[in-house]
Protein backbone atom coordinates (compact mmCIF):
# COMPACT_ATOMS: atom_id res chain seq x y z
CA UNK A 1 0.00 0.00 0.00
CA UNK A 2 1.43 3.36 -0.79
CA UNK A 3 0.87 6.00 1.95
CA UNK A 4 0.04 9.71 1.21
CA UNK A 5 2.37 12.26 -0.16
CA UNK A 6 1.84 14.30 3.66
CA UNK A 7 3.10 11.35 5.77
CA UNK A 8 6.11 10.53 4.34
CA UNK A 9 7.23 14.42 3.76
CA UNK A 10 6.65 14.06 7.72
CA UNK A 11 8.52 11.05 7.91
CA UNK A 12 11.26 12.30 6.19
CA UNK A 13 11.16 15.69 8.24
CA UNK A 14 11.36 13.55 11.43
CA UNK A 15 14.14 11.35 10.20
CA UNK A 16 16.33 14.22 9.65
CA UNK A 17 15.70 16.02 12.80
CA UNK A 18 16.93 12.44 14.74
CA UNK A 19 20.14 12.73 12.69
CA UNK A 20 21.00 16.39 12.86
CA UNK A 21 21.49 16.22 16.38
CA UNK A 22 24.11 13.33 16.08
CA UNK A 23 25.74 15.03 13.23
CA UNK A 24 26.12 18.38 15.81
CA UNK A 25 27.15 16.32 18.77
CA UNK A 26 30.17 14.04 16.52
CA UNK A 27 31.16 17.55 15.36
CA UNK A 28 31.40 19.25 18.97
CA UNK A 29 33.18 15.74 19.65
CA UNK A 30 35.83 15.76 17.52
CA UNK A 31 36.23 19.29 18.10
CA UNK A 32 36.95 18.96 21.66
CA UNK A 33 38.77 15.70 20.70
CA UNK A 34 41.41 18.11 18.44
CA UNK A 35 41.14 21.07 21.14
CA UNK A 36 42.53 18.72 23.61
CA UNK A 37 45.34 17.69 21.50
CA UNK A 38 46.36 21.50 20.58
CA UNK A 39 46.08 22.87 24.25
CA UNK A 40 48.28 20.20 24.97
CA UNK A 41 50.79 20.75 22.29
CA UNK A 42 50.10 24.81 23.10
CA UNK A 43 51.50 23.93 26.91
CA UNK A 44 54.45 21.71 24.94
CA UNK A 45 55.54 25.02 23.18
CA UNK A 46 55.77 26.91 26.45
CA UNK A 47 56.62 24.38 28.81
CA UNK A 48 53.56 24.40 30.88
CA UNK A 49 53.77 20.93 32.66
CA UNK A 50 50.97 21.69 34.18
CA UNK A 51 48.25 21.62 31.27
CA UNK A 52 50.52 19.27 29.88
CA UNK A 53 50.24 16.75 32.84
CA UNK A 54 46.43 17.66 32.61
CA UNK A 55 45.80 16.65 29.45
CA UNK A 56 47.59 13.49 29.27
CA UNK A 57 46.36 10.27 31.10
CA UNK A 58 47.54 8.71 34.13
CA UNK A 59 48.54 5.64 31.64
CA UNK A 60 49.55 7.29 28.49
CA UNK A 61 52.54 5.99 26.27
CA UNK A 62 54.16 8.40 23.89
CA UNK A 63 55.43 5.78 21.24
CA UNK A 64 58.20 7.50 19.19
CA UNK A 65 59.49 5.78 15.65
CA UNK A 66 62.99 6.79 14.99
CA UNK A 67 65.50 5.77 12.43
CA UNK A 68 68.30 3.46 13.33
CA UNK A 69 71.51 4.35 12.92
CA UNK A 70 72.67 0.66 11.53
CA UNK A 71 69.44 0.88 9.33
CA UNK A 72 65.57 0.38 9.62
CA UNK A 73 63.41 1.96 12.44
CA UNK A 74 64.01 2.12 16.07
CA UNK A 75 60.81 1.94 18.78
CA UNK A 76 61.17 4.24 21.69
CA UNK A 77 58.35 4.28 24.59
CA UNK A 78 57.62 6.21 26.80
CA UNK A 79 55.42 7.00 29.85
CA UNK A 80 53.19 10.06 30.14
CA UNK A 81 55.59 11.03 33.40
CA UNK A 82 58.89 10.43 31.20
CA UNK A 83 57.65 12.18 27.82
CA UNK A 84 56.61 15.29 30.47
CA UNK A 85 59.98 15.43 32.28
CA UNK A 86 62.07 15.33 29.22
CA UNK A 87 59.36 18.36 27.21
CA UNK A 88 59.67 20.46 30.45
CA UNK A 89 63.48 20.59 30.82
CA UNK A 90 64.23 24.14 31.46
CA UNK A 91 67.79 23.38 29.35
CA UNK A 92 65.95 22.24 26.17
CA UNK A 93 64.70 24.47 23.79
CA UNK A 94 60.75 24.75 23.57
CA UNK A 95 58.91 22.39 20.66
CA UNK A 96 56.23 24.15 18.62
CA UNK A 97 54.76 21.40 17.28
CA UNK A 98 51.54 22.58 14.88
CA UNK A 99 49.45 19.34 13.52
CA UNK A 100 47.15 19.81 10.48
CA UNK A 101 44.82 17.75 8.32
CA UNK A 102 43.20 15.79 11.59
CA UNK A 103 40.84 12.73 10.85
CA UNK A 104 38.80 12.28 13.81
CA UNK A 105 37.16 8.97 14.43
CA UNK A 106 35.13 8.34 18.16
CA UNK A 107 33.02 5.43 19.52
CA UNK A 108 31.83 6.58 23.22
CA UNK A 109 34.80 7.35 25.17
CA UNK A 110 37.79 6.31 22.90
CA UNK A 111 39.11 8.32 19.72
CA UNK A 112 41.53 8.03 17.09
CA UNK A 113 43.21 10.67 15.66
CA UNK A 114 45.74 10.91 12.83
CA UNK A 115 47.16 14.23 11.93
CA UNK A 116 49.97 15.76 10.25
CA UNK A 117 52.90 17.53 12.24
CA UNK A 118 56.17 19.93 11.91
CA UNK A 119 58.27 20.08 14.65
CA UNK A 120 60.09 23.45 15.33
CA UNK A 121 63.10 24.92 17.57
CA UNK A 122 64.37 28.60 17.07
CA UNK A 123 62.04 29.36 14.26
CA UNK A 124 63.58 25.92 11.87
CA UNK A 125 61.74 23.45 10.97
CA UNK A 126 63.60 20.25 12.45
CA UNK A 127 61.53 17.49 11.22
CA UNK A 128 58.20 15.98 10.62
CA UNK A 129 55.28 13.45 9.95
CA UNK A 130 52.62 12.28 11.49
CA UNK A 131 50.91 11.61 14.68
CA UNK A 132 48.62 8.45 15.75
CA UNK A 133 46.40 9.65 19.30
CA UNK A 134 44.29 7.83 21.48
CA UNK A 135 42.09 9.81 23.31
CA UNK A 136 40.05 8.74 26.56
CA UNK A 137 37.20 10.75 27.61
CA UNK A 138 37.23 10.51 31.32
CA UNK A 139 34.34 12.52 33.34
CA UNK A 140 33.73 14.40 30.19
CA UNK A 141 37.44 15.53 30.01
CA UNK A 142 39.56 13.91 26.35
CA UNK A 143 42.72 13.28 27.52
CA UNK A 144 46.07 11.77 25.62
CA UNK A 145 46.03 7.86 26.29
CA UNK A 146 48.57 7.44 23.43
CA UNK A 147 50.61 8.96 20.80
CA UNK A 148 52.72 7.31 17.95
CA UNK A 149 54.54 9.18 15.30
CA UNK A 150 56.53 8.64 12.33
CA UNK A 151 59.56 10.64 11.41
CA UNK A 152 61.40 12.08 8.82
CA UNK A 153 63.76 15.62 7.94
CA UNK A 154 63.39 15.29 4.62
CA UNK A 155 59.60 16.95 2.72
CA UNK A 156 58.74 18.64 5.57
CA UNK A 157 58.26 22.06 3.59
CA UNK A 158 58.60 25.73 5.02
CA UNK A 159 57.00 26.51 7.92
CA UNK A 160 53.30 26.10 8.59
CA UNK A 161 51.07 29.06 9.35
CA UNK A 162 50.84 30.06 13.10
CA UNK A 163 47.64 30.41 14.84
CA UNK A 164 44.85 27.76 15.40
CA UNK A 165 45.75 24.32 13.17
Amino acid sequence: MRLPRFPRALLAVVALSLAVPATVRAQSDSAAVVGAIERFFDALRTKDTTVMRASVDSAARFTLLRPDPAGGVRVVVLTGEQFLRNAGNPNSPPLDEPIRNARVLIDGDLASVWAEYQVRRDGQVTHCGFDAFHMVRRQGVWRILNVSDTYRRDGCGGMWPTGRR
